[in-house]
This record gives structure tokens, sequence and C-alpha cells, in this order.
């Protein structure tokens, strides 16, 4: 019986099948399309998702497709109405990435390809029935059919899911329907490539998304088309004619497309032994940017959950987490989006309302610098999660268990190399840093942990360094992470914090792992095992 099964070879399920598979499972992954997309599609990558990225060995490869970006902007009446820019937020990657998503599918897919997993093409998603011990599943391809029984399926077929329907269970929201003009195109424009652009007009919102060379993202809402109407390289320029103040020439069409959305959600993410993720879990407005990357999230989040339970290192409830944490985060999405849209389409005195307010609120730098960190998705955070906790001192202004993880600068190897929390990650399971010299403490941690991830002992000098030490001359873990001299934190797989203990006591990390994480008894690590 295959442990995993990952329906869908988009952005979303690509991240599931890397991250399961840099778990230390070997899943299935299969697609109903005959060949990867050409189409632009999703092209916005956040820094929280370009951490992700990094820690899952695939960002170099997106980045030297991509163009950054290092600011957002907000106009209407033909000036700014706020300007974010990006070079301050709290992360290795202050900046965007404008990446066409097939760019970043074929990306992942060589990803997936190094860790063993290659994507079945033509096949899909026909019918499925689960027990509690697995799940039938029907496969269909042009001219075959087989039928297979599974641990886990993974649903990251899209908004249109097959395996949503299988499971009974549909999207819940407002299906007015929004109409997008989708157009990927050639284009000259005076206005400067390295800020992505969003137009407040009475006709609706619209978007600008510079992409490498001249190629750019336009984005417009409208009213919906007539059936059978494409639209056209004509229909575009009056659009960006119109909106986007005579600044934009468009000259080659690469793909145009009516796009329609809604706003739903399904009531829950994990049926028995199915979970869903990305538009199979979620469907909302494409302003912000903001729908691949919580796709992508939502498979990280769930990736590293169900490999502990297909391993049979952890009991199955730990997978009614992944709902408890990412669904909230879904809904956020979907209101957030949503308001977007409609601040975007507001005309008179409403509109000259919303405008001041933006104008003066982007001249507040605090409030600028957390309009950029929201957007980043850099303050998604999980703190009433029931696998997060902490055990002994509390520490103010640190962060806390279920926030995003700091990346600070300072660290160094024992060679005396700079070294990173985000490169740390790049190893297989939860890290481990360990503010303590005490060798009995140490072995005491590394049984605890066994083969769920790396203990790494944090000591202030060189001369201190045991093997597999990082140097932290300046405290940067200590004041980041709050653990003091002598305390501990575990970083999840997905760059959260999962747990805190000051002083670090091995009785409080094995309790952890047991009530939140039911986690069963640590096993030994497999001697020189190290990151792929």
């Amino acid at each position: 019986m295959e442990d995993v099964l990952v329906v869908g070879a988009g952005p979303v399920g690509l991240v599931a099948a890397c991250e399961l598979a840099r778990q230390g499972l070997r899943p299935r992954i299969v697609d109903p399309l005959e060949q990867p997309t050409d189409q632009s599609r999703a092209v916005l990558l956040h820094p929280r998702s370009q951490e992700m990225l990094a820690a899952l060995g695939a960002l170099d490869r997106i980045d030297a497709a991509a163009r950054r970006i290092g600011a957002v902007e907000i106009r209407a009446g033909g000036r700014p109405l706020v300007h974010l820019p990006l070079g301050g937020l709290p992360t290795r990657h202050p900046w965007a990435l404008d990446v066409p998503q097939s760019d970043t599918e074929a990306a992942l897919a060589a990803r997936a390809a190094e860790l063993g997993v290659t994507v079945e093409r033509g096949v899909g998603m026909a019918g499925l029935t689960q027990d509690a011990d697995g799940v039938d599943v029907t496969l269909r391809g042009a001219t075959s059919e087989e039928r297979v029984r599974v641990g886990w399926v993974v649903a990251a077929d899209g908004a249109h899911s097959p395996t949503r329907k299988a499971v009974g269970t549909a999207l819940a929201g407002t299906f007015t329907g929004r109409h997008f003009v989708f157009a990927d195109v050639d284009a000259d424009t005076d206005l400067p490539p390295d800020t992505v652009r969003l137009f407040a007009s009475p006709e609706g919102i619209s978007g600008l998304f510079p992409l490498p060379g001249e190629r750019v993202r336009l984005m417009f809402l409208v009213a919906p088309p007539a059936e059978g109407v494409s639209p056209t390289l004509e229909l575009v320029q009056a659009l960006a004619d119109r909106r986007m103040e005579g600044r934009v020439a468009v000259h080659r069409a690469r793909w145009l497309t009516f796009f329609e959305v809604h706003h739903g959600q399904v009531p829950r993410y994990r049926h028995g032994r199915v979970l869903l993720a990305g538009d199979a879990a979620h469907v909302h407005s494409p302003a912000g940017g903001q729908g691949m990357n919580t796709g992508m999230q939502d498979a990280a989040g769930l990736a590293w959950r169900l490999a502990l339970v297909a391993r049979g290192r952890a009991g199955a409830a730990l997978l009614d987490s992944y709902d408890a944490e990412r669904r909230p985060v879904g809904a956020a999405v979907i209101r957030e989006t949503t308001a977007l849209t409609a601040a975007g389409t507001l005309t008179g005195a409403p509109a000259a309302g919303r405008n001041a307010v933006l104008s003066a609120a982007g001249r507040v730098p605090r409030l600028r610098s957390a309009a950029a960190a929201r957007l980043a998705e850099l303050t998604v955070a999980y703190p009433g999660s029931p696998v997060v906790g902490s055990a002994g001192r509390a520490v103010a202004r640190a962060a806390r268990p279920g926030r995003h993880a700091p990346d600070p600068a300072g660290l160094l190897d024992a060679d005396g190399s700079p070294v990173r929390i985000g490169d740390l990650l790049r190893r297989p399971g939860h890290l481990l840093l360990v503010r303590t010299g005490d060798a009995g403490v140490l072995a005491a941690l590394r049984g605890t942990l066994g083969d769920l991830g790396t203990v790494v002992p944090v000591v202030r000098d060189t001369a201190d360094a045991v093997a597999g030490a990082v140097v932290d001359p300046h405290d940067v873990v200590g004041r980041t992470y709050g653990t003091g001299d002598d305390g501990l934190v575990l970083v999840r797989p997905d760059g959260y914090v999962g747990f805190t203990s000051v002083p670090a006591d091995p009785a409080a990390l094995a309790a952890h792992l047991g009530d939140a994480l039911r986690v069963a008894a640590a096993r030994t690590p497999v001697p020189g095992a190290a990151a792929r």
C-alpha cells in the first residue's frame, strides 16, 4: 500500500510531494494534464513562501527565473496612495518574486525528481472510498483505469476538485462571482519594474505585475463577459489606457483569459484520511496575490504532520491541528481579498474617503511596515494552536510558540563562516536550538528528539563549540527567541516556533512531543543522515 497519494501537480501538490519526500516518504503524485501548464497563472511569491521554498531546496531555481520586487503600491487618480517598501521586512528575503507559475512548477518538479518523486501525468482521480485503515482510489488515464489502496490522500486538485466532491464536501461562501481579465503580455511602460502596482478605479481594481524582460501580468476586474467571448489584446489596451494612467502599451499577447472568482471555503480541511489544500479548500479574489502562496503554505503545514503520521511516528489526531491552524488563515485571506476588491471599486464620496485614509496611513512608517509584513505573510501565526507550547520562564518581546521563526544574522559555524537558521531548516525534521553547555542535558535532548530532527547546540564562543554547534557571539538566538543562557527552542519544519523551554528541560520536551504532537517514543536517528 502506498503511504500517500497527492492528487494535483500544481504548486500546492508539488510542495506537498517534495516536503513529504524530504521528511522520509515516497509519495505518489498524479495529475490529469498530459503536460505541465505553459500559462503564467499565479505570478507572485511572497517572502514567507520564499523561506519555505528555500528550506525545500527549490528557491534558487525559481529566483533565477524571476524578477525581484522591492515594493507594492496602490494608486488612484494618477497618484500613489500607499507605497509599501519591502526592504525592511524581518526576513532573509525582503522582496517579492514575480515569476510565471509555469516556471515555479518546473522548479518544483525538478526538485521532486531530485527527491525521487516523478509526476504521473494524464492520470486523474475518478473516485474514492475510505475506511479506518486506508483509502481505495480509482485512478483513470486516457486508456486505462487503476484501483489503488493508499494510506492517505492529499487533495491539491484545484477549485473544481474531484477529490473534494468525492469526500462529500463543498465550498461554502458568497457565490455572486467576480470576473477578471488576466493578460500575460509584452508591454512598454515608464513605470519602474521593481514595484507591483494596484490601481483603484470606479470601473474596478486592476494590477500590474512586472515579470522578467518586457513581460508583465495585467489584471482587471471587469463586468461579466458575454458567453463565448474571449479577451483580445485590443480590450486589454483599452482597459490599461483607462485605468493605468495611459502609461502601459501592450504589443504581444502570451496568454489572455477571463477568470471568474468566487469566495468560498470548505467547512473543514480534514475528512478522515483525505486532506484538502490550496484551491481545493479555499477560493478568493486574486487581489493581493495571496492564493498560490496560501496554498503552498497549506501544503508545507500539512506535509510535516502527515509524514510523522504516515511513518508511524505520531498519532492521526495530529492531523486535526492542520485544520485548526490553516482554516482560519484561509478565512482571513478571503475576508481581506474580498475587502480589497470591493474597496477598489468605490466611487464618489466613498472613494474620496478611501483615498484620504490610505494616503494618511501611508505616511505613518509603523503602519507601512505592518501592512508590508502582513502582505508578505510574515504575520501569519498560530498562538492558540493545540500543537504549540512552552515550559518554564516566559521572556518578553521574544518569538513565542506559534509565531514565524525569525532568521537573524550573526550566527557562525564552527569554522567561522556565517550560517542562518534558514540554512539549518534545510535538514529534514524539527530543529532544536539549545543554549546549554551541559553534556548530560544535550545527550538527554538528543535521546528525546531522536529521529524527529536535529539538535543544534548554540554557544557564545568558538572555543566552546562541540560537534554540530553554531556560534552566537552576540547572543542573537537568546535575544530573538528568549532562550537566555540555558533555554531551548523547537522550530517546526514549516518554519514556525513549536515549543520553548527555559531552562532546557528534556522532560518538558518529551511531554510536548507526546501530549501535543502525539509522537511515540523516540527512535535513534540513522547515523550519517543528512539533508537532501
